[in-house]
């Protein structure tokens, strides 16, 4: 009886690198592929085609102020809103006692500028009394007739700043009170009203989640000059992703958008890089936020001692030991100097009679001063200037600018004095750990209560914890408990700090090796930081998956899994790319999308430094780990996960010029950086990205699904819109119009074993295939279409 042997029925390793052509001895071999391009794998044990992705939104390019005429036809400065700074202010001087349009400023671009005027600043607007909601602003062809471009959100008598965006081309535009109400003699005071062009030039963008709560999930999308804020959520059964706020940064535009980093609680969000680290609030709404620089409370100190230390101030006084009644000091007498709260040892005066003893009381007090925990090392110096008279020089790494000293006698008469004087108050060659002269803090976490900050650029080996409960406050100078934490890390080679992550322990990710502080709880005095393992992590952001953190190896050529092992009582790193290592190519970002209510597995996204992506399929507990690639029309840049929908930003070239869309990837798109749309008299727009391209189109829901799932013919797209062929026009029919891309599955050598030896490298004619397939269609195998 003729029998049927499976020679591969599981597709759960995914592709394997073309080095393991020939270990035909691992069970791997024969549950991966040898191309798996724009599929994914199914914990199941199959491949499915990858998701397509929806067109969300260009990034928004650089931008530059554009220069107007202005006008205060209500009074006021005009040429200080010209300027996009914060102050100084102008005031209108004419009450808003109207119900007609009052005008707070006209701006004319003159007629040689064509481009859109992309956003509007105004900064430090507000009302001298009453609230108002009828600001308007307008644009104008002509200076008479005005149109609507936004509306700015409530304005009351606190200063605010808001970035309003408009997208259009106008001559004029102006800041318009546009409404019913009499505000009586109110008036209005701001610092700019600025007209933001685009430059055409993109800038990098970075895309960051932020969860408010269980249904307000935000993408956040940082770039040179823009913060955008798009709200995605459930809409009936689809997702809709919508812009809702843009907000001006803090940081300048010479600031590198692929080093932010975020942490989040509630609802804040601070976010480091190479800038001074911001804090985004919302406060309620989609449209409410408010962006500063964190407050930080008591940053620590350190003396970098070098070229850009600041030049030390000496700090100078002068103590004399005096006695109220008739006696006088004597040898052997001892006290105690308070230096703002901290005692010295016990000094002991040797006399001031002669050389020796003046000699002998100088050496006591410098030797037990400079042993104070107040100073450092080096520094303190005494000199006797006068009878009983001791002049204190702090210099160097001690001075500051302290409290007058005090002191009192410990051994002595009861009427023994001791006065201090200062002549001269120091300052320290000591700063700020970090600032814009340091360099700022590079990532961080929260971790027992405690906002941790890895790495600085000036001290790229240390950790900064708060104070427990006061996340902004870095307060060192006690040792309490609950106080702030300053820890350096040193070993035997260089472990500048990549991230931190707070797991099971707090886990730290360095450029050498992998560390975690073991010590529960963590506290000043007990902080222990452990090494665990040492291959060294590259610059991308460590991912949680599935009990593990992952990381990539320095190198940026692995994939390591960081793990606990209770078998050797610490961390251990396995490779999880070792059997596709071709598919890692020095990764600049990486995001994980969790098990979803349609797929068990995990997917984490990678994303190459050549633009290429790779999705790692993962479910330990089933021992499933395997890659596949991901190949678009484009170069992907960055990625983000918001409430299970993945967000990345892909380059791609649209008619000769490159532009940077956020697209998102669906199992409902078929093609990539689509839309879904209906057609009006045979014409689909919405298609102003892709202008010049040609595009496919798809049916892909119609009147009782008669017109579903038919592949229609290729566009061109001009004016942001295709006509369709009178024969392709279906009514109450959904179309997707995008860019098509070809799912690869390739299996590795055939290779059998039925008695006579392992066979892969010989030749075999196959005479027949059998394939499951389930919900498929359009396959084709070898180039030849296959009828389902």
């Amino acid at each position: 009886m003729a029998k049927t042997r499976f020679i591969q029925s599981s597709f759960v390793s995914g592709e394997l690198s073309p080095l393991l052509k020939g270990r035909v001895d691992i069970n791997q071999y024969y549950q991966a592929v040898e191309t798996a391009d724009n599929v994914v794998i199914v914990p199941q044990g199959g491949m499915r085609r990858r998701p397509g992705t929806e067109f969300i939104a260009q990034t928004t390019r650089n931008l530059v102020n554009w220069a107007y005429t202005g006008s205060m036809p209500n009074g006021g400065n005009p040429s200080v809103l010209e300027s996009p700074t914060d102050s100084p202010t102008t005031s209108t001087t004419v009450a808003i006692g109207t119900t007609d349009d009052y005008v707070v400023i006209k701006a004319d671009r003159g007629a040689t500028n064509v481009a859109e005027t992309e956003f509007v600043d105004i900064r430090q607007i507000s009302l001298s009394t009453g609230t108002s909601t009828e600001f308007k602003i307008q644009y104008s062809a002509d200076d008479v007739t005005y149109t609507d471009g936004g509306d700015v959100p409530l304005i009351g008598t606190s200063p605010q700043d808001f970035r309003i965006k408009i997208g259009i081309y106008a001559r004029y535009w102006r800041l318009v009170r546009s409404g019913t109400t009499d505000l009586g003699s109110a008036t209005v005071t701001a610092a700019a009203f600025t007209l933001m062009q685009e430059t055409g030039v993109d800038s990098d963008a970075k895309l960051e989640d932020f969860s408010v709560e269980d249904d307000r999930h935000y993408l956040i999308e940082f770039t040179r000059d823009n913060i955008a804020i798009f709200r995605s959520q459930l809409v009936g059964l689809n997702i809709q992703t919508t812009r809702v706020a843009d907000i001006k940064p803090t940081y300048d535009s010479s600031v590198d958008v692929s080093s932010v980093r975020t942490a989040q609680i509630e609802n804040v969000m601070l976010v480091f890089g190479n800038f001074e680290p911001i804090r985004l609030v919302n406060i309620g709404t989609d449209s409410d936020w408010v962006i500063d620089n964190i407050p930080f409370l008591n940053v620590p100190q350190y003396d970098f001692d070098d070229a850009q230390s600041p030049t030390p101030v000496n700090e100078i006084q002068v103590m004399t030991l005096g006695h109220t009644g008739s006696g006088q000091w004597k040898k052997g007498d001892r006290f105690e100097v308070d230096i703002e709260g901290v005692l010295s040892k016990s000094i002991s005066f040797a006399g001031d009679d002669d050389l020796d003893e003046q000699s002998a009381t100088v050496f006591n007090i410098q030797k037990n001063l400079q042993e104070m925990p107040v100073f450092g090392e080096t520094g303190v110096a005494v000199a006797r200037t006068g009878n009983q008279q001791y002049t204190i020089t702090i210099s160097g790494e001690s001075t500051k600018a302290f409290e007058l000293f005090s002191a009192y006698v410990t051994e002595g008469s009861a009427d023994h004095e001791i006065e201090f004087t200062k002549t001269q108050t120091g300052s320290p060659r000591k700063e700020d750990v970090w600032s814009n002269t340091r360099g700022w803090p590079r990532s961080a976490c929260f971790y027992e209560g405690r906002l941790v900050l890895g790495g600085t650029q000036s001290k790229p080996q240390s950790i900064f914890m708060s104070k427990t409960g006061a996340f902004f406050d870095f307060d060192i100078d006690d040792g309490d408990d609950d106080e702030a934490i300053f820890a350096t890390i040193s070993s035997r080679k260089l472990n500048d700090i990549v991230d931190v992550y707070p797991g099971r322990n707090l886990q730290i990710f360095t450029s050498g090796a992998e560390f975690a502080v073991t010590s529960r709880p963590v506290t000043p005095s007990s902080i222990n930081i452990q090494p665990q393992t040492s291959h060294g992590a590259n610059n991308v952001e460590v991912q949680d998956v599935d009990g593990s953190t992952i990381f990539v190896d320095r190198h940026g050529k692995s994939l390591l899994s960081f793990l606990y092992s209770f078998n050797e009582d610490a961390y251990t790193t396995d490779d999880r790319s070792v059997l596709a290592s071709h598919l890692i190519n020095q990764p600049v970002d990486m995001a994980l999308l969790a098990g979803t209510a349609s797929d068990d597995a995990n997917w984490l996204f990678i994303v190459n430094t050549d633009g290429t992506a790779t999705i790692l399929n993962t479910l330990r507990s089933q021992d499933i780990n395997g890659f596949t690639s991901w190949s678009t029309g484009g170069d992907i840049k960055s990625v983000c996960v918001v409430d299970d929908q993945l967000f990345m930003t892909v380059e791609r070239d649209v008619d000769g010029t490159d532009k940077l869309f956020i697209e998102r990837w669906d199992f409902t798109y078929l093609m990539d950086c689509s839309i879904k749309s209906v057609q009006v008299s045979g014409v689909i727009d919405g298609l102003d990205h892709l202008d010049g391209e040609t595009v496919k189109a798809i049916t892909r829901e119609g009147y009782l699904d008669q017109n579903e799932g038919y592949v229609l013919s290729s566009y061109a797209v001009a004016s942001g819109e295709i006509t369709l062929d009178a024969s392709e026009q279906y009514s109450l029919t959904t179309y997707e119009v995008g860019l098509p891309f070809v799912p690869t599955i390739k299996p590795m050598p055939l290779n059998t074993n039925i008695g006579s030896g392992q066979n892969q490298m010989r030749l075999k004619k196959i005479v027949r295939m059998n394939l499951r397939v389930y919900e498929s269609s359009g396959i084709y195998i070898d180039g030849i279409p296959v009828p389902i």
